[in-house]
This record gives structure tokens, sequence and C-alpha cells, in this order.
């Protein structure tokens, strides 16, 4: 080594220590492992950043503890277990050290221009270049570019003798790139790195999570997984810091726009928001600074996402489930996806034509969790019918009167019927009950006072409801068919009547008589017509005021006569509450044959007198 004394060089603004010390090497005329094993130390100790090692080090270069200060801050000290400190800050290792060494070829070049000494004995490496996150020189708008790969740190850290490798192609112009205008993330960065300076809200947030986060937000915006080539890096992070420095409603608001657009049935959160979920999620969990930003994205997977509670996100239990998906609350109700389609769609939940897969077609559990409680609880008629001791005719008249309302009446719902409903309607109306005999035939069922009367059946229950008519219970016969009125009281209820409004101001009551024969199951209109020609059913010919034809017009007389004198399978089901098929073997045994007099044929009509006895109707 030379023994004559030669000056330390000047630092170089933001230089490492490593590459100080390769300058100073240089200058002695050695390398950089033999000066330090002079100075007392070695090259491992000052890599292991020994504080001794460094104090030898700032005393052999005359560095004031100012300047040493300066240079480590630039370089980045260790602190703690994979930390650093760096530049104030406390950073993750692997952001600032890393095989890959990068820097401005144009810095380097411009370092070798201002002496005829070897380019590499003068070339000095800048501390913001380790940074990960810097992407671009903003004093030149060149790219951060690869200078060599080695894993060893010894050489690795060796810069001397890696310069002298590259100082060819750095003065050749082999590593120079397009170079770019600076945008705002690169300006932001650099004064930070610099003094500290942020005049953004952004000043409160450490410089590695700020950076980190608007790279990750920026791949979930451009849904770019990784950052390919310098081009993409820098549009990443310049969509990521817009967003960033804007505050935290346009986090959100960016991220719920990511989360609108995750519209397949495989788009989970770590599929839709690719590195900034599993980045936060598993590198950085443990990591508090990222917390803020943590739960702003942990809110927007909830808010899209249909989670149970139990599962974690984020690092955090969901103490309650806020979403279902039809798929979700299908399987946690043990229903299928189409029958639960029909309730959340009628209740308001759920979107009809809804073009996303079952596990997109989201709604609030929590507003919905009685109606998922309850579908399972569910019944059909006939469970219906059994339980509340009603016949067929009197459910569907309950239903008809909206007296007995079934929580929902799409089509395809089999078992749309609450059982406690139609218990709770049965305890009401026979609260207070007398008893009948089973033979007493001054009382009547409420559908057949309601069908014999034209008495609207809900008016009925009404006045039952408000005790304005005697309610009676037959004996042997519970629930609703054995609840009974008295004739009586019955025929003391004027029905109410129907009109339809002429132009020439005329109100008729009643209903068209197709229409009524219709209703009692004579779907065949020339046959009811045919009664009423012959003389056996009364009715009007009319002009209809709306449609201007000629047909024939029964008023509640009229329908109350027919009802009196005839019956029909339709009428008996729902008086008897028996099946079709039974009352025509009924009828068959009895030797009932249908109304035909003079053999003429009026379809299945048959006299009420005729039936009585056989179908119990006394």
């Amino acid at each position: 080594m030379t023994n004559f004394p030669i000056s330390s060089p000047t630092p170089v603004t933001r230089e490492t220590l490593y590459s100080y010390l390769a300058r100073l090497a240089s200058n002695w005329q050695t390398d950089a492992v033999e000066l330090v094993y002079d100075m007392g130390a070695s090259f491992k100790r000052l890599l292991d950043q020994d504080e001794e090692a460094h104090e030898l080090f700032s005393r052999w270069a005359k560095l004031s503890p100012e300047v040493m200060a300066e240079m480590l801050s630039w370089t980045g000290v260790r602190a703690g277990n994979v930390r650093m400190e760096f530049r104030g800050e406390l950073y993750v290792s692997r952001a600032l050290r890393n095989p890959v060494i990068r820097g401005c070829p144009m810095c380097l070049r411009e370092d070798a221009a201002e002496t005829d000494r070897p380019a590499h004995e003068v070339m000095a490496m800048r501390g913001d270049w380790q940074f990960r996150e810097v992407i671009l020189c903003v004093r030149h708008g060149h790219p951060i570019v690869p200078l060599w790969r080695v894993t060893a740190l010894r050489d690795r850290f060796n810069i001397g003798a890696r310069l002298q490798e590259i100082a060819p192609d750095v003065l050749s112009g082999a590593f120079d790139q397009p170079m770019r205008t600076p945008s705002a993330y690169d300006l932001w960065l650099d004064r930070r790195l610099e003094d500290g300076s942020d005049p953004t809200w952004l000043a409160d947030h450490p410089v590695f999570v700020v950076t980190t986060l608007c790279r990750l937000l920026g791949q979930a915006l451009l849904n770019e997984d990784s950052s390919e080539d310098e081009h993409v890096s820098d549009r990443v992070h310049l969509s990521g810091f817009d967003i960033m420095r804007a505050g935290e409603g346009a986090i959100r608001d960016a991220l719920d726009h990511v989360a609108s657009l995750a519209t397949d049935a495989q788009d989970e959160p770590s599929k839709t928001f690719g590195p900034l979920y599993t980045q936060l999620n598993r590198a950085y969990l443990k990591e508090p600074n990222f917390d803020p930003f943590r739960n702003i994205l942990r809110e927007v997977i909830l808010d899209h996402w249909p989670f149970a509670d139990g599962d974690v996100i984020l690092g955090q239990t969901l103490p309650q489930r806020r979403l279902h998906s039809l798929r979700t609350a299908a399987l946690e109700i043990g229903v299928g996806t189409t029958l639960l389609e029909h309730f959340l769609i009628e209740a308001g939940a759920i979107c009809k034509n809804d073009p996303r897969p079952e596990s997109r077609r989201l709604f609030d559990a929590q507003d919905n969790a009685e109606l998922l409680a309850e579908i399972p609880t569910l019944v059909g008629p006939i469970a219906m019918r059994t339980a509340m001791g009603a016949t067929q005719m009197e459910l569907i008249a309950l239903a008809e009167a909206d007296v007995l309302r079934p929580r929902t009446r799409a089509k395809k719902v089999k078992k749309p019927w609450r059982v406690s409903d139609g218990v709770a309607l049965v305890s009401e109306l026979s609260d207070g009950a007398i008893a009948v005999d089973d033979d007493d035939t001054h009382w009547e069922t409420l559908l057949h006072a309601c069908r014999r009367r034209k008495i609207g059946l809900n008016d009925l229950i009404e006045r039952v409801r408000d005790k304005r008519m005697t309610v009676g219970q037959r004996n042997g016969e519970v629930g609703f068919h054995g609840i009974v009125v008295p004739k009586s009281e019955v025929e003391a209820i004027t029905p109410k009547p129907v009109f339809i409004h002429g132009t020439d101001s005329e109100e008729l009551r009643g209903m068209a008589a197709a229409a009524f024969g219709r209703s009692v199951g004579l779907r065949d209109g020339g046959v009811f017509q045919a009664l009423i020609e012959a003389g056996h059913v009364s009715a009007r010919r009319i002009i209809n005021p709306r449609t201007k034809r000629k047909q024939y017009w029964m008023e509640p007389e009229d329908m109350a006569s027919f009802h009196l004198q005839f019956v029909t399978l339709t009428t008996l089901s729902a008086e008897t509450g028996l099946h079709r098929n039974t009352l025509k073997g009924l009828l068959a045994s009895g030797k009932v044959s249908s109304f035909s007099p003079d053999g003429q044929d009026f379809g299945a009509v048959y006299l009420r007198d005729d039936v009585i006895k056989v179908a119990g109707l006394e």
C-alpha cells in the first residue's frame, strides 16, 4: 500500500458508504477489502455495520460526524430484525437490499466526465437507487436500471470491482433507456427522501408504506400482477400515487370500482385485487403502519363479498356476517338457489334479471335474516290445511280474500305457507266459540255462508273478529272447517253489490253469466247459456256498456237462486272440502244423475235436493 499522505475525496451527494469506500481505496491505489483491513477492521465487519468499524472508517477518511451520519442515512443502517433505518425512517430490509444493484447510467457518466482518471475510480453510487420504489432519476429523467446482479454481499458491495466491470458499457451507453419526464410520483418521492418535505396528507405516513401501496394499488387499478418492464412500473406507481394523494375517500372509491368489476364466480378478493390483497394479507400483515390502508381494503371486501361470521379477513375475524350471496344463503338454510331466488326477488333483496352468477348476487344478510330463517319452516298447501284443519277450497278462499297471505306468491314455490299464520287465525276465530252438534243444520261453515250469500269471506271474518256474529265449533271437527256461524245471522247480512259503470249512468250489479258459469266449474259457455235460455237459471240480456256486446247478466239474487237450486262438482267441493273424484264416487254410488229434464244435457249440474243426503249437506 502507498505510504505517502493522500487526501480523501469529497462525498458525492447521496453517496453510500460502500461507494465512498471504493473511491477512497482508489485514491490509495488499493481495493476496498485491503483498505478496511489497514484501517484496523475488516470488510465483513463493515458489511455487518459494526459500530467500531464505522468509527475506524470515519476517522481514517477524516469525515465529520455530520457527514458520516448523512452518508449512513443514504446507505441504510440495520435496525433490528429485517429492518433498516433509511433517511430517518424504518424500512423492511428487502426494500433496500437486493442482489440486483441499480443506478442511473447518466449520473455515472457525468461523474467520469469530470476527471481524466479511470471512470470506475470516480463513479459514485447514490443511496436512493437502492430503494426499489425509486424508478427514475429526477435529475436526468432516466430510468433507474439494473447494473449488476450478485448474491454474495462481499462481492455485491465491492463497488470498485463491480464498476470496473461495467464502466465500458456505462460510457458506451449500453445501459441507456428512453428518458421520461419525471411524474408527480417521482418528484414527490425525491423530495421526501431529500429532506422529508411533503405537502400532501401522506406526510403522516412512512415513505416505505406509501410507495409500496402506490405500486400495489396501481397494479390493482391497471390489473397488472407485476411490473414486467420499467415503463409499466412507471404507470403503476403513478396510477397508485394519483389515488393515494387524493385521500382516503379516493382510495375507497378506487377500490370499490375495482371490486365492482368482479362479476365472475371465481372473482375472489385475492384475484380481484391481486398483489395488493396478498401482500397486505401476508408479507405486511404484521406491519402496523399498513393498518389504516388495510382497514379500507377490508371494508371494501366486506361490502362486496359474502364472508361468514368467524372468517378471517386481512387479519381480523368477522364477528357477524354482512352479506349473503344467493349461493351462500341457499347452502346455509339448506334449500335450492332457484327456490330461494323467488323469495329474495319478491322481498326486493336481489334483482330479477341480474346476469351475474349466484355467488355474486349479493344482499344484506341482517336485513333478510328473518326471511332466511323462515323459509325452511314453510309448508305446502296440504301440510297447511292439515295444521289448521281447513279444506282445499277453504285455504284457497282465505288466500284469495287476503285473510291468509302466503310468504310468497311465486307460482313455482311449492311451500309458501307459514303454519303459525293458519294456527293463529283458527285460534283467533274460535276464541269464545260455542259447541255445536255435528248434525245441527242451523249452522254452516264460513266458506259455505260466503258462497251461499255471496258475501266476501274477509267481510264475514271481520264480523267474527269484531264479535258482531256468533261463532260456534262443531263437535268432533277441529280447526277452521269446524268453525261455523248461524245461518239466521248470515241471512241478515246484505251482500255488497258489484257494479259496472256504463256511459248512460246505468249501474249493473253482479257479473256476466259466462263468468259466473266458469266460477262454478261450467267452463263450456254454451252449456250454461242453454240453462238460462231453457228458463232454469234466471238472468237478463243486456248490452255491456264497456264492450257494447250483448250478453247475459246475473245479479246477486240470480246467483243466490242458482246455488239454492243447483250444485256442481266445484261448488260441492268448496262446501264439503271433498275432492272432486271423491264426490264423483259418492254421486255414482248414490245413483244421483245430473240435471237433464226431457233428456237435455246441461253438463255436470245437479239438483241440490238430489245430493243433500249423499254429499252430507244436511
